[in-house]
């Protein structure tokens, strides 16, 4: 039996794991897929030591670091828990089951849509929730993309290298991004700014044809891209009956700690450092939930 599953990787699971290591417990970490947003991102700016670095090089380091740690990795999805006495069984996707004793939660979020009847049919055929995936198909092309945080604005300075236009759609007149990268958008001659407006329909021939805007305008463009933010995708663990708040994130305490015994979480999943989804935030609260685990052992041990 493992003393401690961590499950997924990203830029939390693998901090976390490596503080299980250097506290000597038997862990285990079970990933399905490596970094999820932040491999999308083709640049990051704001995390120390590396002043310019892609999401990918970022997440690769974390992992190479990670397997100097000698933990247990298994490429496999976390299909199922249910609690046992004084363990949890972890059944996965490949039929393999998992006996630990504590859990370590980070399974990451699931992006917003716009709602709109149209777009459930095109998705990642001419709507798209990821630039970095799906820009270079529309090199000198015409794109929309609508939101308002840094990943949106990071999404448009990116498209503005590669397409010919830009338009950048939000329903207010104010945005919450990050002002440097605001004022890098504003001297982008490609990028254009539909402030106070929302996408109202998306209109399909053989191709995308146009978007219509709540101020009437029609934009003829070639592809659309989603960037709203996203929201915790924490339905595995219904079944254990962790208290979350109305928006589904996992309420936490100040050690990671949720409220059932033995089940700690972090990263962008919880109700913790006033919801500010950034790497580093998520890198140590990690740190934090793997160093309040390995308090909790040595009270048992006692």
């Amino acid at each position: 039996m493992y003393d401690l599953a961590i499950i997924w990787t990203w830029s939390a699971g693998l901090p976390a794991w490596i503080y299980a290591s250097r506290y000597k417990l038997k862990n285990i970490i079970i990933w399905e897929m490596l970094g999820w947003a932040l491999t999308q991102s083709h640049l990051v700016e704001n995390y120390p030591w590396f002043p310019h670095i892609s999401g990918t090089a970022l997440m690769d380091n974390f992992l190479e670091h990670a397997k100097e740690s000698w933990s247990e990795l298994l490429h496999d999805r976390v299909a199922s828990i249910h609690k046992e006495w004084n363990k949890f069984i972890l059944s996965t996707a490949w039929w393999k089951e998992i006996n630990a004793k504590y859990i370590l939660i980070a399974t990451g979020n699931k992006y917003r849509c716009l709602w709109l009847e149209e777009e459930k049919g095109f998705i990642w055929r001419w709507v798209s929730y990821c630039a970095t995936c799906d820009g270079m198909f529309f090199k000198w092309r015409e794109v929309a993309v609508v939101g308002w945080w840094n990943t949106a604005l990071t999404e448009v300075l990116f498209l503005s290298e590669i397409c010919s236009k830009v338009h950048v759609i939000h329903r207010r007149e104010d945005f919450r991004a990050e002002k440097i990268l605001l004022e890098r958008a504003h001297t982008k001659e490609n990028i254009i700014f539909h402030t106070s407006v929302k996408v109202e329909k998306i209109e399909w021939g053989f191709y995308l044809e146009n978007i219509k805007l709540s101020n009437g305008i029609d934009l003829k463009i070639d592809w659309l891209f989603v960037a709203i933010g996203n929201e915790p995708d924490t339905t595995l663990f219904t079944k254990l009956w962790i208290d979350v708040d109305k928006e589904w994130y996992i309420k936490v305490d100040e050690r990671q700690k949720t409220s059932i015994d033995w089940i700690y979480a972090a990263w962008d999943i919880t109700t913790n450092s006033n919801k500010f989804k950034q790497t580093l935030i998520s890198a140590a609260e990690w740190a934090l939930a793997a160093a309040s685990i390995h308090e909790d052992m040595i009270k048992e041990w006692r």
